[in-house]
């Protein structure tokens, strides 16, 4: 497993190192929000621990930045502060963070919130590739857009133009072997490609399905990843 260590004060960089190093994880460091950045897109760690407070750049940002960006978003990322007040935790969860970890840092509970953080994202984040076509309701118009990838939690939609980010659609679709069509109200979080060459379109975050239909899309999802195994790069 890979992990960036972002933080701008040395003495707490190494601290993290001395806990992480002896958990045989691949460690690597950024001192600055920039400099985070690139080394994501570079080396595209397994999971990213962020300070929230640094000059030029803070962690918050930074994480907007990663959660936003469709090649970074299934990147798990926990950040951790020294400030603990609500209001610096809020800052925090609103950026995107899958966790957050008080400074000083204690081994046990770093350990901890990189476990949970990581069985989370797989769980959460595993999306698969598809090749559905839907009926999605936008602005009281239909349109007929291709789903290319698919997670228990929302679909990539095809889409030019595309609806923008906040939008609601109401998107109806069927699976392969499921006699049940399927309908849901889902949220525009970002516009992009769901990987690199694929055509421009949108991801969409379920806000809105009836539970049974939750469960079959689900079971689609687990079926299709346990026969072909990890499908990281579709994310």
């Amino acid at each position: 497993m890979k992990i960036l260590l972002v933080d701008d004060t040395e003495l707490f960089l190494e601290l993290e190192k001395s806990y992480l190093e002896r958990s045989s994880f691949t460690i690597s460091t950024a001192r600055s929000g920039p400099e985070a950045l690139l080394a994501i897109h570079s080396d595209r760690p397994t999971l990213v621990i962020l300070d929230l407070l640094m000059p030029g750049m803070d962690g918050d940002e930074v994480c907007r930045k990663i959660k936003s960006d469709p090649l970074t978003n299934t990147i798990p990322v926990i950040m951790v502060s020294s400030s603990q007040t609500p209001e610096f935790k809020e800052r925090c969860y609103t950026a995107g963070c899958d966790a957050f970890v008080p400074k000083p840092l204690k081994r046990d509970e770093l350990l901890d919130a990189i476990e949970k953080t990581i069985v989370i994202a797989k769980r959460d984040f595993a999306r698969i590739p598809t090749h559905l076509l839907a009926q999605v309701m936008q602005e009281g118009k239909t349109r007929q857009l291709w789903i290319h990838t698919i997670s228990k939690g929302g679909i990539f939609l095809e889409a030019d133009p595309a609806p923008p980010v906040g939008e609601v659609l109401d998107v109806t679709f069927s699976l392969p072997g499921v006699e049940v069509k399927i309908s849901a109200k889902a949220k525009v979080q970002w516009q992009g490609t769901a990987r690199e060459g694929s055509p421009p379109g949108v991801g969409c975050q379920f806000i809105e399905i009836d539970d049974q239909l939750a469960d079959i899309i689900r079971d689609y999802v687990n079926e299709k990843l346990a026969a072909v195994g990890s499908l990281k790069g579709f994310a």
